[in-house]
């Protein structure tokens, strides 16, 4: 057999790299964005908390500011605790140049011959001179104490007794008939009328028994005139010009007073009201 029958196939050439070589794996490409993430959260984070630190201070800044002012507008004592509180985000607001929600309240503020507790929520609030209100409302609450100074004012008679059962003020006093003294107990129910408190007679009660408005004029005469009148408070003129009485009611055992408030501007608030 001859070479020529089986021929014989050349060596690879040791030279070509092709042959032997291992083809190298790629390399894996390092994932960047999960840094990116986690960077953008730690900005986030100190963002949100800057925001917070602003914001706080801001906001104690600008309520105290603001409880400042009413003092000032409404000739209060300097001591005169003032609570202010302002919803929503301060500094969007700040922004606008508007409160949307701005509250005050304070108790035992004076008021005539009495004092009474007062909240007050105003609405759109200017954040510059001359700090004009939109609109707003005030709710004035008296105590039995309270209400009793208010209506000595006024009252035509003498009160022996003041008490407040819901829905009305029941004023105790006496009647003097020759000589002698009638005990009579007079239930007023409180309204508000044309920006006034009126306390209207409602029921009377002469020696413990129920009588009518008739029966006791039939009775006395004139003598029944002061218990069957009505009772006006003039509350205007202790109040700025801007609120306006508009409900009034005995509830439990407090006397409940609600204020319409427009375009009030809280540095010329100490102007009050006038009785006509």
């Amino acid at each position: 057999m001859t070479d020529a029958e089986h021929p014989t196939d050349p060596l690879p050439d040791l030279r070509a790299g092709w042959v032997l070589a291992v083809p190298e794996e790629p390399k894996k490409r390092r994932r960047v964005w999960p840094w990116l993430v986690a960077a953008a959260a730690v900005v986030i984070v100190i963002a949100v908390v800057v925001v917070v630190i602003v914001e706080t201070v801001v906001r104690s800044t600008i309520e105290a500011g603001i409880a400042s002012q009413v003092r000032t507008s409404l000739e209060l004592p300097t001591d005169q605790p003032v609570d202010v509180s302002i919803a929503g985000p301060l500094t969007l607001q700040l922004l606008t140049g508007s409160l949307d929600d701005l509250r005050l309240s304070s108790d035992d503020v004076p008021l005539g011959p009495t004092t009474a507790d007062v909240d007050v929520a105003l609405r759109g609030v200017s954040t510059n001179a001359p700090y004009t209100v939109g609109a707003g409302v005030a709710t004035v609450t008296l105590d039995q104490s309270q209400v009793a100074a208010l209506t000595d004012s006024v009252a035509q008679i003498d009160i022996v007794e003041l008490t407040l059962e819901d829905p009305a003020i029941v004023v105790g006093t006496e009647l003097s008939l020759f000589g002698f003294g009638i005990p009579i107990s007079l239930s007023l129910v409180p309204t508000a009328e044309a920006g006034d408190l009126v306390l209207r007679p409602d029921s009377l009660r002469v020696s413990g028994l129920a009588v009518t408005a008739d029966g006791v004029r039939d009775q006395f005469g004139s003598l029944a005139d002061p218990f069957l009148q009505d009772w006006r408070i003039c509350v205007a003129q202790y109040l700025p010009a801007a609120a306006t009485l508009t409900d009034a009611s005995v509830t439990d055992d407090e006397l409940v007073a609600t204020f319409d408030i427009d375009g009030l501007m809280l540095d010329g608030a100490s102007k009050t009201g006038s009785c006509s």
